[in-house]
């Protein structure tokens, strides 16, 4: 085929402070367990008038849910009750760091702080308690001098001090275990970080079963596929203690997803979204600030029930939102004009998304014809999938194109994270489009390598990266290939990696069926008709899983 011969060739080788507030009577300590709304329920005893205390609790609870705006307006509110209120002006402070988003404001942090006084010691000097002036340089340390993981280890440090020095305060333990997670390193080596602050806030959360940040911070904490299991009872709390927050229903999604019950994990993104799209409405924001992270979790969780229709509806969302995004976000993108690429332009949140929906439709539904004769492509996953596709289709121009597109992403020069997975996708596309030609040692000899630098990656704690396993595609060529004894030991390799994802399930069901696994086979159809239970009725899978089982 015109494949083999074109696509091997290539395959061989801060402003001034004001004034510090005008000091007014402090209030009596407010010091009580109450509800927050429908965000939880904490006790933050604070030195500030009794009338904005309700504020400044609900500034936290929203902190603890990562709903960071909502709580400056919170703390905003407390302030302008009370101007000498310390703690809301912490809060506000605290509410600029996104530390697990990899986001900070450091101007508007320090500036938050320098409406209650011009120095950290001015500052520090109008908390009324020891322990509240241990959080206000806690949060001094936040934005000292230096970058931001230098300043994430200052501030946990200061957080450990004011934890053990008052055991009791559970917001003192949740922040310290937030704080603790934010100088995470990447992989297996945060382990011990992670049990550390997993154990902080399991304590808190058996004393409270309502607090949302002892909840949420459980199910970061073990947001790894080592400690998965134990966040399940905190994944299952959490959207009922805050479900005002779109984030609160999005999070036991990911233990959901790590433990492969998909429609449990569909249910949760389902409603974080709506979530998201009631907060934009209530509050005039535009559509392109909706939470697009659980829109795009929930599309891959509909393709692992098999909902392709409703998968390639939601996504239309993007589509929606890319259409009123503002000129001042639009970033370049690529396209391709036959075998040349260029450029086009969009805003880069979305365009991710969007091409990353794109390619999980086609990938999981293997419809290759719905990327005959594409031209762009808006990140890596769809650049991977178009590759495939046109190898699939024997279209030379663009899966040598893809190629190419792939070692430039691969470069030492890119970004660790696009870098590897470059690297593994192109060993990917190298091998499909080699079983493709009948160049059998050349596929295994390169998804051996994709293998090996897989293996060198954290295993994912959501939708798979790379796009495509590669455990899973090399059971995939090698069935393909006439070789389904082989490819059953990397179906179930690729089912340790990640738990029940519908592909490798039929994929092993297959496998096994044909290398005489009969057991084997029949354990894996009636897995694979439970995932598929509501899927899409016209599914050829569905036809060939109920014949397999003489349905």
């Amino acid at each position: 085929m015109l494949l083999g011969a074109a696509f091997l060739a290539g395959c061989s080788g801060a402003a001034p402070s004001p004034e510090p507030a005008a000091a007014v009577t402090p209030a009596p300590v407010v010091d009580t367990t109450q509800r927050t709304g429908d965000l939880g329920a904490i006790a933050f005893p604070a030195t500030g008038a009794t009338s904005a205390q309700d504020d400044f609790r609900r500034g936290v609870a929203w902190l603890h849910s990562f709903g960071y705006e909502d709580a400056v307006e919170a703390f905003q509110a407390a302030q302008a009750k009370d101007p000498g209120f310390v703690m809301a002006y912490w809060g506000e402070s605290l509410a600029y760091s996104q530390p697990l988003w990899f986001q900070e404001e450091p101007a508007k942090g320090r500036a938050a702080l320098a409406k209650l006084g011009p120095t950290p010691d001015a500052r520090i000097a109008l908390a009324k308690t020891s322990r509240e002036r241990g959080y206000l340089r806690a949060v001094e340390a936040l934005w000292g001098e230096g970058e931001r993981p230098a300043r994430a280890a200052a501030y946990a440090a200061a957080m450990a001090e004011v934890a053990a020095a008052t055991p009791a305060d559970d917001e003192a333990q949740v922040f310290y275990a937030l704080a603790l997670l934010a100088t995470m390193p990447r992989g297996d080596l945060s382990l011990p970080i992670r049990e550390k602050a997993g154990a902080i806030v399991e304590a808190v959360f058996a004393r409270n079963p309502r607090h949302p940040g002892a909840a949420h911070l459980i199910l970061h904490a073990y947001d790894h596929g080592a400690l998965a299991a134990r966040g399940l009872a905190a994944a299952r709390a959490y959207a009922r203690v805050a479900p005002a927050a779109s984030h609160a229903r999005h999070m036991p999604a990911h233990f959901f997803v790590q433990l492969g019950y998909w429609q449990d994990a569909a249910s949760s993104d389902a409603e974080s979204w709506q979530a998201s799209v009631d907060w934009a409405a209530r509050r005039k924001k535009t559509i392109t600030l909706r939470d697009y992270h659980s829109l795009v979790w929930w599309q891959y969780e509909l393709t692992q029930l098999g909902q392709f229709r409703k998968a390639q509806q939601i996504a239309k969302e993007v589509d929606a939102a890319m259409a009123v995004a503002t000129e001042q976000d639009a970033i370049g993108g690529h396209q391709y004009a036959d075998s040349d690429i260029g450029r086009g332009s969009g805003p880069l949140a979305l365009r991710n998304d969007k091409g990353s929906m794109r390619a999980r439709y086609v990938l999981e539904s293997e419809r290759w014809d719905e990327m005959r004769g594409q031209n762009a492509f808006d990140n890596i996953d769809e650049l991977f999938a178009l590759g495939v596709a046109a190898a699939k289709l024997d279209d030379v121009a663009r899966a040598v194109a893809a190629r190419e597109e792939l070692i430039k992403a691969s470069h030492p020069s890119m970004d660790a994270g696009l870098r590897e997975q470059a690297a593994i996708l192109k060993l990917e596309l190298d091998a499909v489009a080699a079983v493709e030609a009948g160049a059998l040692g050349v596929a295994w000899s390169r998804m051996g390598q994709a293998i090996a630098l897989q293996n060198q990656m954290p295993k994912p704690i959501g939708r798979p990266y790379p796009v495509k396993a590669a455990d899973e595609l090399y059971g995939d060529l090698l069935l393909q290939a006439g070789k389904p004894a082989e490819a059953v030991g990397w179906y179930e390799k690729a089912l340790v990696r990640t738990p029940n994802r519908s592909r490798a399930v039929l994929g092993l069901a297959r496998a096994a069926g044909k290398s005489g696994q009969a057991e084997k086979s029949r354990r894996a159809w009636e897995q694979f008709l439970v995932n598929w239970a509501n899927a899409d009725p016209d599914l050829p899978e569905l036809a060939e899983a109920r014949a397999a089982l003489g349905r």
